[in-house]
This record gives C-alpha cells, structure tokens and sequence, in this order.
C-alpha cells in the first residue's frame, strides 16, 4: 500500500501553495508535471482574486472565443490594472469627459451597465455626473459627446440612478432632491427635506417607484413616483441614518446609523401605504451596536448584522425576517442563526454575563424569536 497516497501529496502542495503571491506561484507551476497540477487548482486563484479585490465578476472578460479561468481572471486584470496606473495604452479606453466648472461629487450609470452588460467597450454606455457648480451632465462614454446638461442651481453633493426606468436623482447641499429624465433631461419632481447629511435609497413595491430618504436628525421620509409626492415620514432616533436597506422581497426596510445603536426593521408597506390610524410596524433588532449591515441578495430577507460593540471581537448575527400576520396581530419574526466572530469562530464565553444571546433571538440555528410588539388585526 503506498504511505503517500498522490491526492494527499497534491492536498498538502495546495495547502503549501496558499503562502505564496502571483508571481511565486506561476514559477512553482513550472517545476513538474504534480506542482503544475496543484498550481493551476482555481481554488487557489480564486483565493487571490477574493483577496486582492473582495469582488469579482468573472463575467466582465468573457468572451466567445476565450476560455475563462479564475487564473485568467486574475492575470487579465492585474494586467489591467498595471496598465491604466502607468498610464500605458491598450486593453481599455479612456476616455476625458470635461464640462463641470467646479469639482465632480458624484458619476452614475444611466444605461447599460457593466453589471447589466459586462461587454461595456461594445455598446454606447451612458453616464451621468453631478458637480458642484450645481449641473448634471450625461455623457455618451463611447464618443465622449455630451448628451444634456440640466440648467445651473445650488452646488449638487449626491448623484444616483434608476436604469430601469432611467431616471436620474440628485441631492444639493441645501437638502433639496430632484428627479430628471434620463432621456431628456427634463426636470420631473421636487421634495426638499432638512438636516443633512443625506442617505437615499430607491426600489420598486409591485412595479411602483418609491425613495426613501434618511437625514442626519434620524427622520426618513419616503416618497412615491419620480414627482416625489410625500408618502410618509417617520422620526427613527436621534442619530444620522446612514444604513438604509431594502430586503430583496421588498416587504421589510433596514434604517441604521454605523455610529452604533440598534438599527431599526420596519415594514415596507408602513412607509408606502401608511395606515391612518396607527404607527408603522417597526422593531428594533437586540444588536446593541450595528456597525455594518446587509441583506443576502440570494434570500428573501435574510439580514446580516455585524455588531461593533465590542472592538476586540466583531460578531456578526444573521436572521431570517418574515412578517406575521394573524386575525388579531402583526409582528415581524427573526429566525436566530447562531452569530460568528470575525475569523468564522463562535463568539466566545463572557464570563461576567456581558455577552449574552441577544433577547428576541434563539441560541440554536433555527430558533425563532419575535421582535415586534402586537399590532392591531388589518392594520400594517
């Protein structure tokens, strides 16, 4: 029986190879026919490309005549890249998009992506970019040829876009927002709102068009249709929004600060078709400090919590979020999964109590814990 069975040799030289950068590992890939084998694992690759840039869209250099590989990958854009930081011409266009008279704040895509349509040097892409001498500017990234360019106003500090329906929002500095035909350039809606800084977000509730707006007082507005018309407003807490998420569902809203507290779950049709007759459905998740949140894209409101209470160990908490409704209440509901530390590990043991399962969350995968209060049958 051979002691050194050859899939545990190439397990111990993947392993090995785990140490080593690009350059090293494309030379031990040329020593012998089982360092090439274990060289070229794409879970090496992959590795290197998630460590060097967190995402990546393999999709981006595909093409119908190359093979794609995460070694590819990560070679073609490190080539890249190399190459548009010494100013080196070849494998990408550059393009000078010149007109603001002052500082650009902000450049979004109004059409055609990259994410939409990774072939981007084959399509006549469009951008839009807000300045501070108060204009916005949409650009053909083809030609370099401006499209329309809206009339002067207050210094602009925000810049997003709906692609779908190509409409272009803008924030000033005065708190002003203003919505503009991506097509024309025609301005289409008005909503000012006070306290600043500002967090926008913009979805879609069975095809209607909404945006949700949070300010540095802890208010959120939320208005309906590209005119902007005042849905709903709402007083969350004293701190500045700046964590504001939509599950993929759409029927629950995240409304966070990072400068810690509890970020706040409320239900979606509370802040687009409000009852007349009671406050939204709300609740606050028992994370005491919410540094950084997200909702899983692949689930219908999975919501991840990383908790900066505690510097020396982030723990980060996932839930399950659904909506109860019963013939006499409402509740939001949390199924608990068990929180891991950064590095994957459990949270470990607090001795004086202090760490703690947070109340409304199950000890073990699966539990579930409420954490709404009762809300009246019929109302939302």
């Amino acid at each position: 029986m051979d002691p050194h069975p050859q899939h545990l040799i190439g397990d111990c030289l993947i392993h090995i190879f785990t140490f080593l950068p690009e350059e090293d590992l494309l030379r031990a890939s040329g020593v012998c026919q089982d360092w090439h084998g274990a060289a070229e694992t794409p879970w090496l690759w992959r590795r290197l490309c998630l460590q060097r840039w967190t995402f990546c869209d393999l999709t981006a250099f595909r093409s119908e005549r190359v093979d794609h590989s995460w070694k590819k990958y990560y070679l073609r854009r490190s080539h890249l890249e190399m190459k548009m930081t010494k100013g080196r011409t070849g494998g990408y266009t550059c393009r000078s998009l010149r007109g603001h008279a002052g500082k650009v704040v902000g450049v979004t895509y109004l059409q055609e992506s990259s994410a939409q349509l990774p072939h981007l040097w084959n399509v006549s892409a469009t951008v839009c970019s807000a300045g501070s001498d108060g204009t916005v500017r949409t650009w053909n990234t083809q030609s370099g040829e401006l499209l329309w360019c809206s009339p002067e106003q207050k210094p602009l500090s925000g810049i997003m876009s709906d692609e779908r329906r190509e409409v272009v929002i803008t924030i000033e500095s005065t708190g002003l927002i203003k919505t503009w035909s991506g097509r024309s350039g025609q301005e289409l809606g008005s909503f000012s709102a006070p306290g600043r800084p500002f967090t926008l977000l913009q979805y879609d509730v069975s095809d209607s068009w909404f945006l949700t707006v949070g300010n540095g007082l802890g208010s959120l507005w939320t208005l309906a249709g590209t005119g902007l018309t005042r849905a709903s407003s709402l007083v969350v807490g004293d701190s500045a929004i700046d964590i504001l998420l939509v599950s993929p569902d759409k029927s629950l809203m995240v409304v966070g600060s990072s400068d810690g507290g509890a970020a706040t779950v409320i239900c979606t049709q509370s802040l687009t078709s409000p009852s007349e007759d009671g406050d939204p459905l709300r609740v606050s998740t028992p994370i005491r400090g919410s540094g950084a949140a997200a909702f899983i894209p692949t689930q219908p409101a999975r919501l991840a919590v990383m908790d900066n209470e505690h510097t020396l160990n982030k723990t980060l908490y996932v839930f399950d979020l659904s909506i109860k409704k019963s013939k006499f209440k409402s509740e939001i509901q949390a199924g608990g999964v068990l929180p891991r530390v950064a590095g994957g590990q459990p949270p470990p043991d607090d001795s004086e109590g202090e760490r703690q399962q947070p109340s409304g969350v199950g000890g073990r995968p699966g539990t579930v814990g409420v954490l709404s209060e009762r809300r009246p049958a019929g109302s939302v």
